[in-house]
């Protein structure tokens, strides 16, 4: 995740935009052209990356650097006579060598540069790639793929990348492909003293050089997205902790934290300032490895390396820290499941890595602190993302700043993912079916609708509606719940109206807790099915209540006791029919109104689109004509009242 300023935090949404998100939206309206957004090396598909070998010189003063880039793969298509890969024009390569042979000729345009090959390779030949290079990106507002800048607490000079989502080209030769995971990656830092380079894995030499220059060697063998590869260069000093997991024991796993060496005007070291914070990573490491399977890259490390970004970057089993803040060090070690482990298929799924890893937080309040203190964070989180418009899901080809909106892609993802949990209505199934996603996708990327596929199969629950109109669709609904108490029986009428066109129903469970005879009692009404009775004994009910537990993305909503609701047939209060299915796209039936009745369909704007006559109790009234949206459904009886009804039609 890219964190921006606090204070254009601020300016941009009140007291909780994340920081993450507040970067990665500022990249969109600072650099990136529309051309970039788009996938430009299609000549990269007949490839499979499966090693890196990075060897570059660099410091913690400037953005340049230099040196070596190898990486080896295998032809997947039938035949490959180019070799394509993504670099930005604007960096200077001086060699290019494919199986050992150095290139007389390559070609550059849009940040592809096309490699003639001197013979045509086939199917599942290998092909190893080596190109010298330097570069000096420039800074572009408040992200670029290597940035340069002095800490303002700690006057720490410090150069670091990050990659997401397309700035991996600014600093390496690459393919920006989501779904060709890299399987190792030997990364070689080169810098003068007494800085030291942090990256991804488990440090496996630290070379002095002559020229008061020292060489780090990191070493990862774990399969990553490329945005995921990363390095910093400060002078750090190294704190370990160490977390132990249940499912690891006796063994523990080392967490490796890389902080300035630095004192700050009290004089008070960036290590005493932040250790406290950061000694909890232990027990976050442990709780997630509960809930969601044992931390994924357990056999290297987790780790951190501080860099002045104003929050931080999920980079795998070492994220780039600005702070150490409870919710930040949550979030980006939640990534390391979600997002790292499992990678979104596209951008447009990026709700997946940052829903999850914001309910991380979430999660992390809630079995540390406790319920209480996770719902306030909920409550905030649910104010961010009460959106009128806009998708979970961000269309393709959006821009920089939809894909990260922290509003949708964070806010409001966090807060379905909680409905989410309610809907399938038992934390040891939901939590276990998140382990079994994890499983199945490991070290792979998912689609939404395979999220969907893999949970629904887990739990048998129904999720297709709830993915639609959650992830899919947009806005949120407004409650307006009707009941009514006749003997021992309750009616409950839920009513909505949503902020959407484009999403005009919400079908999600809706939890109603009713207190009678000094108890209470939580009802899972069902919105679609109009009018519902439970049995609840004949104690007088006191008191109904909309989601106590402020589960629901949902407006301003209104309980109100209609008394003649669940009475005689008769009732001459316009609000007791009752449509059902609703929303429906064959046909509905109506009840609360005794046969023969006339009816009509109505649009909104009450042009009549069909009407008929009922002969007998439950004939169905046929719609499957009708075009998909919201209708007003008229039933006259005998000439004596008129009953209104709200009908979604879907396709």
């Amino acid at each position: 995740m890219l964190h921006m300023n606090p204070a254009m935090v601020m300016a941009q949404q009140a007291g909780h935009n994340h920081d993450c998100a507040a970067v990665k939206a500022a990249v969109g309206g600072s650099w990136m052209s529309a051309a970039r957004l788009q996938r430009a090396n299609r000549g990269s598909d007949n490839y499979d990356i499966h090693y890196y070998l990075i060897d570059l010189e660099v410091s913690n003063t400037s953005t340049s650097l230099g040196g070596k880039v190898r990486f080896d793969a295998k032809v997947i298509s039938a035949e490959m006579d180019t070799l394509w890969f993504e670099f930005n024009d604007n960096n200077t390569i001086d060699s290019i060598r494919i199986n050992g042979q150095r290139m007389l000729s390559f070609s550059r345009l849009n940040h592809v540069v096309r490699v003639p090959l001197l013979s045509t390779l086939s199917t599942q030949a290998d092909v190893s790639l080596e190109v010298w290079y330097s570069a000096a990106p420039t800074s572009s507002g408040f992200f670029s793929g290597v940035s340069n800048a002095q800490s303002p607490t700690w006057g720490a000079q410090v150069t670091w990348t990050l990659s997401e989502p397309f700035g991996a080209i600014d600093w390496l030769p690459c393919k920006q492909d989501l779904w060709d995971k890299i399987d190792s990656v030997d990364f070689f830092g080169t810098t003068s003293n007494p800085n030291k380079v942090a990256s991804n894995g488990i440090l496996t030499q630290v070379l002095p050089l002559a020229g008061n220059k020292t060489r780090f060697h990191w070493r990862t063998r774990l399969p990553q997205a490329f945005y995921l590869i990363a390095f910093s260069v400060t002078d750090y000093v190294e704190y370990l902790t160490y977390a132990n997991p249940a499912a690891l024991a006796p063994d523990s796993i080392m967490v490796q934290h890389w902080v300035y060496n630095r004192t700050n005007s009290n004089n008070q070291t960036t290590l005493n300032f932040w250790k406290p914070n950061m000694d909890a990573t232990d027990d976050m490491i442990e709780r997630f490895s509960v809930i969601w399977g044992l931390y994924p890259f357990w056999e290297e490390k987790y780790g951190h390396m501080m860099a002045p970004l104003g929050g931080g970057m999920e980079h795998q089993t070492m994220s780039t820290m600005g702070t150490f803040g409870q919710d930040l060090t949550s979030h980006e070690l939640a990534h390391q499941w979600f997002g790292d482990l499992v990678t979104c298929a596209s951008w447009s799924d990026i709700w997946i890595n940052e829903g999850f890893a914001s309910y991380g937080e979430y999660l992390y309040r809630e079995l540390a602190f406790g319920r209480a203190n996770a719902d306030s964070w909920m409550t905030n989180t649910q104010n961010s993302g009460r959106q009128p418009t806009g998708s979970v899901y961000a269309p393709a080809g959006s821009g920089v700043n939809r894909i990260f909106s922290s509003n949708l892609s964070y806010k409001k993802a966090a807060a379905v993912i909680h409905m989410l949990r309610w809907e399938i209505g038992n934390d040891s199934l939901f939590f276990a079916a998140l382990r079994h996603f994890l499983s199945l996708k490991a070290h792979d990327v998912s689609t939404t609708d395979e999220f969907r596929s893999i949970i629904e199969a887990f739990t048998q629950v129904p999720l297709s509606n709830f993915v639609q109109e959650w992830i899919y669709g947009e806005g949120f609904p407004s409650y307006t719940i009707r009941w009514n108490q006749v003997d021992s029986t309750i009616y409950v009428w839920p009513d909505q109206t949503t902020t959407s066109i484009n999403t005009p129903f919400f079908s999600t469970t809706l939890p109603i807790q009713i207190t009678s005879g000094g108890t209470t009692r939580m009802l899972r009404v069902d919105p679609s099915a109009g009018i519902s009775r439970f049995q609840i004994g004949a104690s007088a009910v006191t008191n109904v209540a909309l989601d106590p537990g402020n589960v629901l993305l949902k407006g301003s909503s209104t309980i109100q006791r209609l008394n003649t609701l669940g009475t005689s047939v008769g009732s001459t209060d316009p609000e007791v029919l009752n449509i059902f299915p609703n929303p429906t796209s064959q046909f509905l039936r109506v009840s609360g109104i005794r046969a023969p009745f006339n009816w009509s369909l109505n649009s909104l704007n009450g042009q009549a689109i069909l009407q008929g006559r009922i002969e007998h109790d439950g004939e169905p009234i046929q719609v499957g004509q009708i075009e998909p949206g919201i209708y007003l459904l008229q039933c006259n009886y005998k000439n004596e009242k008129t009953l209104w009804g709200r009908v979604q039609i879907t396709e």
